[in-house]
């Protein structure tokens, strides 16, 4: 009853029948909280719908859709007017890549995060380099790692080159290009030839640079 009186934009009749079922705290009390949030954002009032995200994450936490109420909370605090919007939506995009790994949403806001970091212009020592590194890197790592397939991953890929790149670490810049490749062939990055020329250029593995620019000449 409630789905159809959101359907047919009937909202408020839809939030009464909604409230009714998460005060009885069911087994449908998270799909109504987020659709409660949901509806709020609907008619314009962010602040409630924010609050009902939160709530949602608060009561539901072992709930599949916790990972998306988060989701949606973070996207409303970037968009508010609070003066730490940014880290404040970048500690809940963080929240969801460690608590909510297998969510559908999870890679995604690995990639949201990543952008604020570097939009902040975060560094931190990189445990995989053990130095001084964008701490962006260490996320775009972790999502072209645990999200092979996910199409966030070819963006993480390109920018784990270029942040190599800017570290001089030219070797590991030409495999994050050359997984790139790999992994999505049909990627409109010239992802290939540019792996092949840092091996030639910076890396002086010609051998690689070779045979990666036959593959490409081949269409492999």
């Amino acid at each position: 009853a409630a789905r159809a009186k959101f359907d047919a934009k009937l909202y408020d009749q839809a939030l009464a029948d909604l409230k009714t079922l998460t005060d009885a705290a069911g087994a449908n009390a998270p799909d109504a909280q987020l659709l409660i949030g949901t509806i709020y954002e609907r008619q314009g009032k962010p602040d409630d719908a924010l609050a009902a995200y939160i709530e949602l994450k608060s009561r539901y936490g072992s709930s599949a859709l916790a990972a998306d109420a988060i989701f949606r909370a973070a996207d409303l605090t970037l968009r508010s007017k609070r003066n730490d919007r940014e880290a404040a939506a970048r500690t809940l995009y963080g929240e969801i890549a460690t608590q909510y790994p297998r969510s559908t949403v999870s890679a995604e806001a690995l990639y949201k995060k990543a952008g604020l970091e570097e939009r902040a212009k975060l560094r931190t020592i990189d445990p995989t380099l053990q130095t001084s590194a964008p701490t962006a890197l260490a996320s775009y790592r972790t999502l072209a790692t645990a999200y092979p397939k996910s199409p966030f991953a070819e963006a993480a890929l390109d920018r784990l080159s270029e942040i190599y790149s800017d570290l001089r670490r030219y070797d590991l810049a030409a495999e994050a290009l050359q997984d790139l490749a790999k992994r999505f062939p049909s990627n409109q990055r010239d992802a290939a030839w540019k792996a092949a020329k840092l091996y030639e250029d910076k890396v002086k593995d010609k051998d690689r640079a070779v045979a990666l620019a036959v593959a490409v000449q081949n269409g492999g």
